[in-house]
């Protein structure tokens, strides 16, 4: 008979286990997350997905403010963010803008209003990161390192899409046994790594030439 499986929301047999143990203890922060994101979103008559949307929208590029990128970075569907987004226009917080090659193709701008209500629920997670900043700095780099390399190994195991940091990048490699950047050709400590850097790129995706 094959060994017995381990249920991870047993606190008895989590005992003997350390994944396990882990697993729940990652539920319980997301928990966390979860409330915080909830309570924010109320105060404001929004949608948990609305307000992430509304803090992406407030810091990343016009490339990749589309409904195509939103619903690949959240891992969710096109509708439900299209969803999101109508409301979040009919609320006078965001406009459509035609890309300038397609017409049948927009890109999301937050207005005036959408920019102040952005800065206001972006800070949903400071809770946490304020109990975070209590690590030794040694311990929030050593927990930065560990959860990339979780976070690298759903997605290797295609639970969530790939996402735009250090360890999926084009320019990271090992060096000498430990991290390094083959853009800024520089050794990086572990709390230099990046989960989300705008100068990312997947290994597979073609790099120019300086001065082309």
């Amino acid at each position: 008979m094959g060994k017995a499986s381990i249920s991870i929301f047993s606190p008895e047999q989590q005992a003997g286990n350390v994944s396990s143990k882990v697993v729940a203890a990652l539920e319980r922060l997301s928990e966390a997350f979860r409330v915080l994101l909830w309570n924010e979103a109320k105060q404001h008559g929004l949608s948990p997905i609305q307000v992430q949307l509304l803090t992406f929208l407030l810091h990343y590029p016009e490339e990749k403010r589309t409904v195509t990128f939103l619903a690949t970075y959240f891992n969710m569907t096109k509708a439900t963010i299209s969803d999101a987004i109508k409301s979040l226009e009919g609320k006078q917080l965001l406009v459509r803008k035609a890309t300038a090659n397609d017409s049948r193709s927009h890109t999301l701008h937050l207005v005036k209003a959408g920019k102040a209500l952005a800065k206001k629920v972006e800070q949903f997670a400071l809770p946490i990161q304020e109990t975070v900043t209590q690590l030794s700095t040694a311990n929030q780099d050593s927990l930065l390192e560990s959860l990339l390399k979780l976070i690298q190994q759903l997605n290797h195991n295609y639970v969530i899409t790939p996402q735009y940091m250090c360890l999926n990048c084009h320019f990271y490699t090992q060096k000498n046994g430990g991290h390094y950047c083959n853009l800024v050709k520089s050794p990086l400590r572990s709390g230099d790594l990046r989960v989300d850097c705008p100068e990312f790129r997947f290994p597979e995706e073609p790099v120019e030439a300086d001065g082309e």
